[in-house]
C-alpha cells in the first residue's frame, strides 16, 4: 500500500511538473508573439509616416573634407517636409535623423514622460513607444538643454544605436544627427556620451552659461568618446537618453550642440 502511494505521489508531481513546463512555454510563446507583433506594427506605422514626410529626392548629407561636418547646403538639410509632418503625425514637435542608422523618427511630446513609453506617435498602444521630448521642455527647443527619450529596443530600433557611442570608432563615423523643427533645421554636433543613473532627476533645462559650461565639462570628462566640439555662451544642447545595461536602472546619455542650418 505504501509503495503504491509513493508511486501515486511521484505521478502527481510528474504531472504537476509537466503542467508547469507547459504553462511556462505558453507564457514565453505568448510574450514572443506579442513582442514580434509590436515590432512589426511599429515598423509599419513609422514606415508609413516616413513615406509621407521624407522627400523622395532626399539624399544623405555630404561630408566636409576638412572639418568632418556635413555640407549645410546638402540634401539632408531639406530632407523632411515639416508641414507634412505636422499634418500626418498628430502633433510631432520635430523629426530626428541620423545618417546610416535606424534613427529616423518623429519627436513627440506628451503631458508626462510616461505616455510615449507605451504608445506609438499616433496613439496606438505599443511597447515600441516613440521618441519624445521631456514634457517640461519648451516644444520649440528654445531651452538651453532639451532632453529626448527613446527605448533601447532588442530589435535595434528607436534609440538602441545610441549605445554604439561607447566606442570611439562609432562616434568617428556618426559625429552628428539632424533635427527638423517648425522653426528650422538643426545639426546636432555630438560632444559627449556617458552612462548615468536613471534614478537621478537633477536635469537643469535652462542653466546659465556658467552652469552649462560645467555640465559640458563634466559630460566630456565622463564621455565614452572624445570630440572636438566646443560650447560657447548662448549655445543650446540636446541630450538623448536611452536604457543601457551597465548596472540596474542605468541610462546612456548622448549630448550634442544645436547648430542651425
Amino acid at each position: 500500500m505504501a509503495k503504491h502511494e509513493k508511486k501515486s505521489k511521484k505521478g502527481i508531481w510528474l504531472w504537476i511538473g509537466i503542467v508547469v513546463c507547459v504553462c511556462v512555454m505558453l507564457y514565453a510563446g505568448s510574450e514572443i508573439y506579442t513582442q514580434t507583433k509590436d515590432y512589426a506594427q511599429g515598423d509599419q506605422v513609422y514606415g508609413t509616416l516616413q513615406d509621407a514626410v521624407v522627400k523622395q529626392d532626399a539624399a544623405p548629407g555630404q561630408q566636409d573634407v576638412q572639418g568632418g561636418l556635413p555640407d549645410t547646403g546638402g540634401a539632408a538639410a531639406e530632407r523632411i517636409d515639416v508641414a507634412a509632418l505636422r499634418q500626418y503625425s498628430g502633433g510631432a514637435v520635430a523629426w530626428i535623423y541620423s545618417e546610416d542608422t535606424v534613427i529616423d523618427y518623429p519627436v513627440m511630446q506628451g503631458t508626462d514622460n510616461s505616455y510615449y513609453l507605451t504608445h506609438l506617435y499616433d496613439g496606438t498602444s505599443n511597447k515600441v513607444g516613440a521618441i519624445f521630448l521631456d514634457y517640461r521642455n519648451a516644444s520649440d527647443f528654445s531651452d538651453r538643454n532639451s532632453v529626448l527619450y527613446g527605448h533601447h529596443m532588442k530589435s535595434g530600433k528607436m534609440f538602441a544605436s545610441l549605445e554604439g557611442y561607447k566606442d570611439q570608432g562609432y562616434y568617428n563615423k556618426h559625429t552628428h544627427l539632424f533635427l527638423y523643427t517648425q522653426g528650422g533645421t538643426y545639426r546636432i554636433d555630438l560632444l559627449a556620451g556617458y552612462v548615468v543613473d536613471g534614478g537621478a532627476n537633477d536635469i537643469d533645462f535652462n542653466p546659465d552659461d556658467g552652469a552649462l559650461q560645467a555640465f559640458v565639462a563634466e559630460a566630456k570628462q565622463k564621455s565614452t568618446f572624445s570630440s572636438g566640439v566646443t560650447v560657447a555662451a548662448g549655445d543650446r544642447l540636446v541630450t538623448m537618453v536611452t536604457c543601457t545595461y551597465d548596472f540596474q536602472n542605468a541610462r546612456y546619455a548622448l549630448v550634442g550642440k544645436l547648430s542651425k542650418i
